[in-house]
């Protein structure tokens, strides 16, 4: 039950709030449609008057990229296309480098938009239109490019990719010049090293031929010591690839293959790679899609040629190292024969054949390499040309049909939200304006005082004052509500109901005296012997309404110049006793504070049902301060929407006894804007009143 209670209650106080922010809008539209509406014409003019803006894209995709050492059958391990590498490429793009040439390319220093006074000042407008994006974990790079003509967002747009993909041929290109060079010093310097051993070769045959010594029996010992060492190094050189060709068989033997060699595996690492990474990608697609997907047979397409490069880098590894092998054997065999030769020969004929053989084998094994760095260097080329591409377009610009900036709809939102915003602050300012009462929330919570009645505002200009309405119209809304408000007197001390009643505004033209004249009249038609005392002295508007303010009154009957048969006198056509402010007087505020005048309410009190005071606004003047004094109870009366809080609060903290306060009448409501705070406030049966409704407020 308790959870019900507090659930109703918290929806109770959403339909508060919710009911407070409606009638705020509906007060104060006005402000906040002006400003909204200005908000919307200024965007459309903006709209209107903003030269368009177009933006063209292209789409880069960044594809696997190897790095080759160069005059060397090892590739490196390839580098990961992660989140820095497209920095990097991003980097490389906005570059001034490569804009430069887009510069050049389409002229843009004799453009209108792009141009300027240097090129650099030209780059760095290109630079401004320029934005490269990539999505999230995606090898794709957007380049897009804003002009204020689409064709030519498009035309930039395809320059900066085309330049692109020349900047990494360009950068290839250079690899592959400086890759030559290196080839070139390396065959220049082997066939140097072939043709001296031509030259020492024919030199010894010239010698021997010369000498006419066919057994050859004249070799010097440096010569037998450099064939001894030569033959050395044949026999190390051989151990070495003998434990090398051994290797090869074991790994063959046992199921491997050439190139599981140590030293040998740098191609091939490379291509096991890619054929892993493409094993793992295809894995990944067929997750997704079924064996037929474009993707997955793209993707089978790309394994089935590494596959092949693999066989076939396998196949040239295997006959190079047996190439090898070969050769080092023949050498260790060429080196052993020449040892055993050196050992057994005695005669100068035979270590003359001898070191004709070592220098006929030395010249062969230098071509044999000369020849093998060729087949070298055609391999890299033709490995070179398997590199798949780095880059290329996957989608090119197309010129936009409309246009990026300015972006109406957006444009026209951004402009409706700010006109709402300011709209909202001109009508929460215009509220903190309002500096006058409107609802009885801010009577209970500024004043701490019950609001009586609430009086409707007489807009017809031929219409009968207030009294007259309550004698005329015993039924309208103006009697109902002078009988609330009488009501609400009486009820203000149910033990003690007030007799001496004071009728007070707090400044001028609040209307007081007019509901002092109808409470009057109002009690009167109920059969009350009712008497309206005029004790505004300066102003004596009670007596001019009732057409007495010539006859002697509250003046002449105090100081004793007049009787009360004189003074007070019954107005027949409302009904009602009145007595008369009554001659000049200078000191009014003496003359109310008097004993006269308080044995005078006395005898009133005994003599009539209800005394209404009209007194001056409290604000002015001390005579309503006096008579507040001497009466039951005081009725203020505020003019809706009109009197200052402060001024009220401060005629409140003037009067003598606060308890003698019964409560505020607003007088003057304005029916059509009091429904905007409210539609409980004032109801069309009893226009006002301390009812339980008004606490909806």
């Amino acid at each position: 039950m308790l959870g019900r209670l507090e659930t109703a209650s918290w929806l109770d106080a959403r339909r508060r709030k919710f009911r407070a922010a409606a009638q705020f809008v509906r007060r104060r539209w006005a402000p906040l449609v002006g400003a909204t509406l200005l908000a919307l014409l200024a965007g459309a003019l903006f709209i209107a008057s903003a030269t368009p803006l177009y933006t063209a894209s292209t789409q880069l995709l960044i594809e696997m990229r190897h790095d080759r050492a160069i005059g060397a059958d090892a590739i490196l391990t390839h580098a990961q296309i992660g989140r820095q590498t497209m920095k990097s490429e991003i980097a490389v793009i906005k570059s001034a480098a490569l804009l430069r040439r887009v510069v050049e390319r389409e002229r843009l220093n004799d453009d209108a938009e792009f141009g300027a006074a240097s090129t650099a000042a030209t780059i760095d407008r290109l630079k401004n239109a320029l934005a490269v994006a990539v999505p999230r974990n995606s090898p794709v790079i957007k380049i897009a490019v804003t002009s204020a003509d689409a064709t030519k967002a498009a035309r930039l747009a395809d320059a900066v990719a085309d330049a692109y993909l020349v900047d990494k041929l360009d950068t290839r290109l250079e690899a592959a010049r400086r890759a030559s060079a290196w080839l070139s010093d390396r065959l220049v310097a082997l066939r140097r090293q072939s043709r001296e051993s031509e030259e020492a070769l024919t030199r010894f045959r010239a010698a021997t031929d010369a000498s006419a010594t066919a057994d050859g029996a004249n070799i010097d010992p440096e010569q037998r010591g450099r064939l001894a060492r030569r033959a050395a190094g044949a026999r190390v050189e051989a151990a070495e690839r003998e434990a090398r060709l051994a290797l090869l068989r074991r790994i063959e033997e046992n199921g491997g293959n050439a190139a599981d060699l140590p030293g040998v595996g740098g191609a091939i690492t490379e291509l096991r790679l890619r054929a892993a990474r493409l094993s793992r990608q295809e894995a990944e697609l067929r997750s997704r899609y079924n064996r037929t997907h474009p993707s997955v047979v793209a993707l089978r397409a790309q394994i089935a040629e590494v596959d092949r490069a693999i066989a076939a880098e396998t196949r040239r590894l295997s006959v190079g190292v047996r190439h090898e092998l070969a050769l080092a054997e023949g050498s260790r065999e060429a080196a052993e024969t020449t040892l055993r030769e050196i050992s057994s020969a005695d005669d100068r004929g035979k270590s003359e054949a001898i070191t004709r053989n070592e220098l006929e084998r030395a010249a062969a094994a230098d071509r044999t390499l000369l020849d093998d760095t060729l087949r070298r260097a055609r391999m890299v080329r033709e490995q070179s040309t398997y590199e798949p591409r780095e880059a290329r377009i996957i989608s090119p610009a197309l010129a936009p049909s409309a246009p990026s900036w300015p972006d109406n709809g957006r444009t026209m939102l951004i402009a409706l939200a700010l006109g709402l915003l300011v709209g909202l602050g001109g009508a929460y300012a215009c509220d903190l304006t309002d500096t006058g009462f409107t609802t009885l929330a801010q009577i209970e919570t500024t004043l701490a005082l019950p609001l009586l009645a609430s009086i409707l505002e007489t807009r017809a200009r031929a219409a009968p004052n207030l009294a007259d309405q309550i004698r005329a119209k015993p039924l309208s809304r103006a009697s109902e509500a002078c009988r609330a408000l009488r009501s609400a007197i009486t009820m203000s001390d149910v033990d003690d109901p007030p007799k001496l009643i004071q009728i007070a505004a707090t400044v001028p033209g609040e209307g007081a005296t007019m509901i002092a004249a109808a409470l009057a009249a109002s009690a009167a038609q109920s059969g009350l012997r009712t008497l309206l005392v005029d004790a505004d002295l300066r102003n004596r508007t009670a007596s001019r309404l009732f057409s007495a303010d010539e006859k002697p009154g509250l003046v002449d009957l105090l100081i004793g110049s007049a009787g009360p048969s004189e003074t007070i006198v019954f107005d027949e056509e409302r009904g009602t006793w009145v007595l008369p402010a009554g001659g000049e007087i200078q000191n009014s505020a003496d003359l109310l504070a008097s004993e006269k005048m308080k044995g005078l309410l006395a005898a009133l009190r005994r003599r009539f049902d209800l005394v209404v005071v009209d007194t001056p606004p409290i604000g002015l003047v001390v005579d309503p301060i006096v008579v507040a004094g001497l009466v039951d109870k005081t009725v203020l009366v505020i003019r809706w929407a009109a009197t200052p809080r402060t001024r009220v609060a401060h005629a409140i903290e003037r009067l003598p006894d606060r308890g003698k306060i019964a409560g505020v009448v607003f007088n003057r409501v304005i029916e059509a804007k009091a429904r905007k705070y409210g539609q409980y406030a004032y109801s069309r049966y009893h226009g006002g009143g301390a009812f339980e409704s008004y606490h909806v407020e």
